[in-house]
Formats: C-alpha cells, sequence, structure tokens
C-alpha cells in the first residue's frame, strides 16, 4: 500500500511525461544523479521507503519541478505528512508552515500539461551528445526532429547552409545513437519525428555539456530575426511570482499543437521561448 507522497511522486512523475518508474530513473541518468539504485527508488514509488530530506531537491529536479512552485510545495508537504503522520501534521506542523497560497495552475494548464506529457521523448546522454558535435550537427538535429521525411547529407546541407561533411557526419552519428536511420545508403529517416524532444535534468549533464548548449542557443537566437515578441515590466513577490512559472512552461510546450512534420508552402523553424527575468530587488 502506497503512501500519501509515493502517490504524489507517481503521480507528478506521469504528469511531467515519464510514464514508468524505469523511464524516469534511467531518463534522468540513473543512480550517479539520484545517488540511489533503482531497487531502492521503486520501493519509494511503492511507498516502502521514504527518501532522505537531502534527496528532495534532487527528486525536483528529476521531475522539472522549480522549487516553490505549487507542485513542488505539494510533493514536499505530502513527504512532511508521511513522516510526522497526519496526526502530527495537522495539528502541528501545518500551522506552523501556514502561509499566503500559492496560485495553482489553471486548469487550462493542468490540460494541457497531461496531453504534452503523453508527446514527450527523454533524450539520453548518448543522444544528447550526438547532436551537439557541433553547431552543425545541433541544426541539423533540429531538422530531423521536426520532419517526417527522409533527408541525404546534400539536402540537409542545402537546407541549412553548410558544408555537405558536417551534414553526412551529423545523420551518421544520429543513426548510431538511435536517433535516425539510414533506410536507404546515403538517405536517413528520424526515429522521433513529432514528438516533443526533452533534454535530460541539469543534474545529468555535465557543466561543459550544459555551456555548449547555453551557447548554440545564444547562436540560434542571434541569427534568427523576431516574428513576434510580447513583455511585461512590473514588481511582484518573487516567491508569489513562482506560482506563474508552470503556466508559462505549460504554455510554451502548447506551442508545439502548432508544429508539423510535413513541409507547407510556408513552414520554417521556430524558437519559441518564456523567460522570466530578475532585474533588481526594491
Amino acid at each position: 500500500m502506497g503512501t500519501v507522497f509515493s502517490e504524489t511522486l507517481t503521480r507528478l512523475r506521469a504528469e511531467n511525461g515519464f510514464p514508468t518508474a524505469y523511464r524516469f530513473y534511467h531518463d534522468n541518468g540513473g543512480a550517479p544523479v539520484l545517488k540511489i539504485s533503482y531497487r531502492k527508488y521503486l520501493l519509494i514509488e511503492q511507498g516502502k521507503n521514504l527518501p532522505e530530506a537531502q534527496r528532495l531537491p534532487t527528486l525536483l529536479v528529476a521531475l522539472r519541478l522549480p522549487q516553490n512552485t505549487p507542485a513542488a510545495a505539494e510533493l514536499v508537504a505530502t513527504w512532511l505528512r508521511t513522516l510526522a503522520g497526519e496526526e502530527v501534521y495537522t495539528d502541528l506542523l501545518k500551522p506552523l508552515l501556514a502561509q499566503a497560497p500559492v496560485p495553482a495552475v489553471a486548469p487550462l494548464g493542468q490540460a494541457l500539461r497531461r496531453s504534452i506529457a503523453e508527446k514527450k521523448y527523454h533524450m539520453t546522454e548518448a543522444q544528447v551528445l550526438a547532436t551537439l558535435s557541433s553547431f552543425e550537427a545541433y541544426k541539423c538535429g533540429i531538422v530531423l526532429e521536426n520532419d517526417g521525411g527522409a533527408w541525404t547529407a546534400e539536402e540537409l546541407a542545402k537546407t541549412l547552409r553548410i558544408k555537405k561533411a558536417g551534414a553526412q557526419k551529423a545523420l551518421k552519428d544520429f543513426a548510431a545513437a538511435g536517433l535516425a536511420k539510414e533506410i536507404k545508403k546515403g538517405t536517413y529517416k528520424s526515429r522521433i519525428a513529432g514528438q516533443m524532444v526533452e533534454y535530460p535534468s541539469v543534474l545529468s549533464m555535465r557543466q561543459e555539456v550544459r555551456e555548449k548548449v547555453r551557447g548554440y542557443i545564444r547562436r540560434l537566437e542571434q541569427e534568427s530575426p523576431a516574428e513576434y515578441s510580447s513583455m511585461g515590466l512590473f514588481r511582484a513577490d518573487a516567491l508569489a511570482l513562482k506560482g506563474y512559472y508552470p503556466l508559462l512552461k505549460s504554455t510554451v510546450e502548447a506551442s508545439h499543437a502548432y508544429s508539423t512534420i510535413k513541409k507547407t508552402d510556408s513552414s520554417a523553424a521556430f524558437f519559441v521561448i518564456g523567460r522570466v527575468l530578475k532585474m533588481w530587488d526594491f
């Protein structure tokens, strides 16, 4: 029989795109990242083991839940309820921890999150490294992820205005990593086209890999003209504003509803970004 913590963890894991405990554990880097064995993680989901407090931040990152957001607060609260027991938690801890409620995710945001989770494809570290071998390979990866057709090195090079040799190497690396398959000599097709690709958690990525990703993203921003922009400048309580982050995440992910793996007369590659920038304290 599970606990309120194990049930909440299992639900949040599924809602955030990990259909099984196995996928959650291994897609997040396994023991080197989560610092526990797969067997011990299963015991946590089954309610037979409660993780130590210092493991909670790691679980939140693996679940893609920013701290102090409603879902993160819910998981931490259920951990306390399980640790202390319902009576002690309700009579003693809950009143002590009471604060202004953080805005919950709207029903629309919850529906979007559930729908999007079913389409997510979680990249392994080896697959990430294959797409990051060069900026040209990174761009080739974006094309293949978003097209259901077949590609040759010549076609990729022409579309992206890169050298054929770079496109050829990227295609071979993608095939070796399981991201593409060679359907005939020199012609490749993506294995993940049409799915929402999500990178491993920050915890499982080495510093140099994280820096490379950031660098490539900056280069994409610099070389891509803006199609649309919206912004707001205002003062807010930092903790309260975190209640908005899940909705922002869902809204950005919802843009994938317009994605297509087929070429149209006006199809193009788009880069949709959602950010909250903290300017100064006052």
